[in-house]
């Protein structure tokens, strides 16, 4: 024998020393499989003697193992006669499981495979660990999402039902959301910062977890009190138990723990919110009184006015005045005049502002309505008017004679000299472009850019002293797109300036969601509202389901916000809404809630919700083309 050879009883010991179990099947002519060799491994694994289980078919040992893709991959290696590998789970002789990892080695002897080895080994403890590590990487998961079930709350109520689904479906505990003071006497709500009156009586566990802020756990391990923080002027607990004879584990509490804290970081997020809330609610009402105040004004200087201009004419018929006398008169018309459509353009701003201004479509002959303009303006500069090919298209005269007027206007009021502005009106196939031109003092390059903003004033005008609101050529602008046209600029400050408007022959109105109604019985979607308002469509609030469809019957809806939480609305009131939806194809989008059949909404905005959210929405509903009138 030579040094490396290796004596037979030698290798056998040291097989049967090996940690892992080594098995040699021989293979019958009949094609059965029977164990004629195992190490005392295969012993220690199994429970069974050699006499137990040498000379034994393998089926014997396997046959009733499940169908996993472990046996199936040991199964492929025997039916081709090929090496194989597989994870599995294997019986004991006491009918007990394990996993186990094979390998399977064919032995072949004249082409054909008369033994297979097998080399086992317990891998139970690798898989419990992986196991729990992938229970941890679930249970981490879990709370991410807890976290983000929580924090996405902006409802007081709602976020008490919601941490009480969160306990539950991640430690399978019962919670209980107390109010408590620090003397332990608690009372069980449904909702934060209500009123609550406490008993004489304090639990001393809740007391302790109050005063320690943290976590009470009884003696039997079935019950465990966190602090959750506070919300205005109370302090609050979740109790969470469990029942049976299970205890809660320390991983059970320490996912408690989390969500406590997950619950005091969203209940301050829901109070700063309803602040946040409030506050913006306050300013967008005092927007709207704003804009009422400044609609009512505009709509009430008118009359006195017309009267002004009136009695300034009938003065010269009642008596005979003198050259200065008719001179001061035309000043006072004038400067009535003047006033008047200063009044009529900042009802239209007001208007604009809330999606109102609708617009009467008709044949409009644009060189006789600037040429009338002109004529107008005759007195204060001549105003040149060139027409080139047809000009006719289709709009709402007193709308365009607006934007023509503030043009000519401005060319007059920003060219301090006797310079003459310019109109060149020319035709094309599709559309009329009326270009404005002046020779006055020009607005600086810089200053482009945003001088179609509201109240926007070039600095130059403002140096001279030269009177302005600054809103004529926003309001310009507005009503140019109402008819789907354009407005463009061209300037050199010193050397004037050259406004291009263009027009469209024909005004082709897409269908679009255009009025919408937001329902909300507290009437604080003013935010809501402005932003839609500031999309492009009309508002309609209603308090309830009733004042929604008086407006359906006055007015052309394109569909229904809900914010109402859908919990609070009265079956009834949630089936007429259905109701009303389905009848007259008018959506419905809830907020806050989700689209359920009870109330028939197509979509749901969670809360807190933003004016874009709504918008998106809308827009794919229907596209919003032109802000036009029905």
């Amino acid at each position: 024998m030579s040094e490396r050879e290796i004596p037979a009883d030698v290798l056998l010991r040291a097989i049967n020393a090996s940690g892992d179990v080594v098995l040699v099947y021989r293979v019958d002519p009949d094609g059965k499989m029977r164990l004629t060799y195992m190490n005392d491994a295969y012993a220690r694994q199994t429970g069974y003697t050699r006499e137990e289980a040498l000379g034994r078919e393998l089926d014997a040992f396997r046959l009733a193992m499940p169908d996993d893709e472990g046996m199936r991959a040991i199964r492929t290696a025997f039916a081709t006669g090929q090496a194989g590998a597989g994870e599995l789970i294997s019986y004991r002789k006491d009918g007990s499981t394990f996993w186990n990892e094979i390998t399977v080695q064919p032995i072949v002897e004249n082409g054909r495979v008369t033994h297979w080895v097998t080399i086992e080994r317990d891998i139970s403890s690798e898989v419990e660990r992986t196991s729990a590590l992938a229970e941890e990487h679930d249970r981490l998961l879990a709370l991410v999402r807890a976290a983000r079930r929580l924090f996405t709350v902006f409802d007081a109520r709602e976020l008490v039902a919601r941490v009480k689904e969160v306990v539950r479906d991640l430690i399978g505990a019962e919670v209980h959301v107390l109010a408590a003071n620090p003397a332990g006497a608690s009372v069980e709500v449904e909702d934060l910062g209500t009123e609550v009156t406490f008993s004489a009586v304090g639990d001393d566990r809740i007391a302790r977890a109050i005063g320690g802020k943290g976590r009470i756990v009884d003696e039997v391990g079935r019950r465990a009190i966190v602090y959750a923080g506070q919300y205005g002027d109370s302090r609050y607990v979740l109790d969470a138990s469990v029942g049976g004879a299970r205890r809660l584990r320390n991983t059970d509490l320490f996912v408690l723990d989390l969500i406590a804290e997950y619950f005091a970081v969203a209940a301050r997020n829901v109070a700063l919110y309803h602040e946040l809330d409030e506050r913006r609610s306050a300013v967008m009402e005092l927007n709207q009184t704003k804009s009422d105040l400044i609609a009512m004004l505009a709509h009430d200087f008118r009359g006195p006015l017309t009267s002004v201009v009136g009695f300034a004419e009938l003065i010269a018929e009642v008596g005979e005045l003198n050259e200065e006398q008719l001179e001061f008169l035309e000043s006072i018309k004038r400067s009535a005049l003047q006033l008047s459509e200063l009044a009529s353009d900042t009802l239209t701003l007001s208007r604009l502002e809330r999606n109102e201004v609708g617009l009467q479509f008709a044949d409009v002959d644009v060189a006789e309505l600037v040429r009338g303009i002109a004529e107008q303006y005759a007195d204060r500069r001549e105003v040149d008017v060139t027409v080139a090919a047809d000009a006719h298209v289709t709009g709402d005269e007193e709308r365009l004679r607006q934007v023509f007027s503030n043009l000519i206007d401005n060319a007059i009021k920003y060219s301090p000299g006797k310079s003459s502005p310019s109109v060149e009106i020319v035709g094309a196939p599709d559309a009329v472009v009326v270009s404005v031109r002046d020779k006055g003092i020009g607005i600086p390059t810089a200053e482009l850019s945003t001088i179609f903003d509201r109240f926007s004033r070039a600095t130059n005008a403002r140096k001279l002293g030269i009177s302005g609101t600054g809103f004529g050529l926003f309001l310009t602008k507005q009503l140019v797109q109402l008819h789907g046209g354009t407005i463009a600029v061209e300037s050199r400050e010193g050397e004037g300036s050259k406004f291009v408007v263009t027009l469209p022959r024909r005004v082709v109105r897409a269908a679009a969601p255009r009025t919408i109604v937001i329902f909300d019985e507290n009437r604080d979607g003013s935010f809501l509202a402005h932003g839609l308002r500031e999309g492009g469509y009309r508002v309609r609030t209603a308090a309830a389901v009733d004042e929604v469809l008086a407006i359906a019957d006055s007015e052309s809806l394109d569909a229904v916000i809900v914010n109402v939480e859908e919990a609070t609305l009265a079956s009834d009131q949630a089936a007429r809404l259905r109701a009303f939806s389905r009848e007259r194809s008018i959506p419905i989008i809830a907020i806050g809630g989700e689209s359920s059949p009870r109330l028939g909404a197509i979509a749901a905005v969670p809360k807190p919700v933003l004016a874009g959210d709504l918008l998106a929405i809308l827009e794919r509903i229907r596209p919003l083309a032109l802000h036009l009138a029905r």
